[in-house]
């Protein structure tokens, strides 16, 4: 029993240790999330509503607001609101989310508004679940964040619990894409033309994804090339394993992850389009690349609404975050 308690204790210590240190108010977190809110805009603004909703045979109509999907906001209403007047709702809350004001106060929104577009839309494609698991997962983080703006450096310290839960919501995204990026690789090993080297010879010449113009020429005459070929497709399995390691690493290392991210992506965008997919992928590579940074020695503690006011002359513990008794000062 005492080597578990004292094992038990050692881990709490760590943990402790490595959450005094956590604070993702920064701009790269800022960045990352209106990178994804701009790849959710770029639905709304640029694809026509019937054509976001076009009915699916064997679904129905769009919107389905049966069951939990009756809470998009594209069901907000029912009959009697038309369909312009929530699209342009959900435009105005991601404007919101994008322009990084309020963090704390546009995370529920956000959420509420890519649950919306991921449940509701009728041609997906893939872009907008990643865009909904992100803005959940973020919640936390964003709730702890009491800035006015998300580019601004924080004036204040914030409180041991907010650091706690920040920490363990960054730790889940950063497990939540490093699967995604692993699973999808080995995957790929039991697909016959990915394990053959010759998926991207397919790829690029399928009529609803291949590449278009003015890359075509090129990246269609390069795939003539059988070891060409091959080092796109094998090359893309190694980058997603990497980024996948990546993510769970260090700082410097989930820098190094972001790079290979905006280049496997960026390469999909030039060749197969993909455009919001690929944007929100990036935007979650940045916000896993975020750097769990020292607290600045200047920053003002942050107190909690419980916590009383200090007495005259009373310091404020600002590594536990708590005001110190009065018995405590000489």
């Amino acid at each position: 029993m005492p080597a578990i308690r004292n094992s038990v204790q050692e881990m709490a210590d760590r943990l402790a240790k490595r959450t005094a240190r956590h604070d993702l108010r920064s701009r790269w977190f800022g960045v990352g999330r209106t990178v994804i809110a701009l790849a959710q805009l770029s639905v709304l603004l640029l694809t026509p509503v019937k054509a976001l909703l076009v009915p699916v045979v064997a679904m129905g109509e769009y919107p389905r607001c049966d069951s939990v999907r009756g809470a998009s906001a594209l069901c907000l209403g029912g009959d009697a609101l038309g369909m312009e007047p929530r699209r342009w709702l959900l435009i105005a809350i991601l404007v919101a989310v994008a322009s990084g004001y309020r963090p704390r106060w546009t995370a529920i929104p956000h959420a509420w508004a890519s649950y919306s577009i991921a449940v509701s839309i009728a041609v997906p494609d893939g872009g907008e679940s990643i865009g909904m698991i992100m803005s959940l997962l973020m919640i936390p983080i964003a709730l702890a964040d009491g800035r006015t703006w998300h580019w601004q450096r924080p004036v204040r310290e914030q409180t041991p619990s907010w650091r706690t839960v920040s920490f363990v919501a960054f730790l889940a995204i950063r497990v939540q894409i490093a699967y995604l990026y692993l699973d999808s690789a080995v995957s790929k090993f039991g697909v016959a033309d990915w394990a053959n080297g010759t998926a991207e010879y397919y790829f690029l010449r399928d009529n609803m994804f291949g590449v278009g113009q003015p890359w075509d020429s090129l990246f269609l005459w390069m795939s003539r090339s059988a070891p060409v070929v091959t080092a796109l497709t094998w090359g893309a399995l190694v980058i997603e394993i990497a980024i996948g390691v990546c993510v769970l690493s260090s700082d410097r290392r989930r820098k190094a992850g972001m790079v290979m991210d905006i280049v496997l992506h960026g390469s999909i965008i030039l060749t197969m389009g993909l455009w919001s997919f690929a944007v929100v992928m990036i935007g979650s590579a940045i916000v896993c690349a975020t750097p769990e940074r020292v607290r600045p020695e200047r920053v003002r503690p942050e107190r909690a609404p419980d916590v009383p006011s200090a007495e005259p002359g009373v310091p404020h513990c600002a590594e536990c975050g708590a005001l110190p008794t009065v018995a405590a000062v000489p």
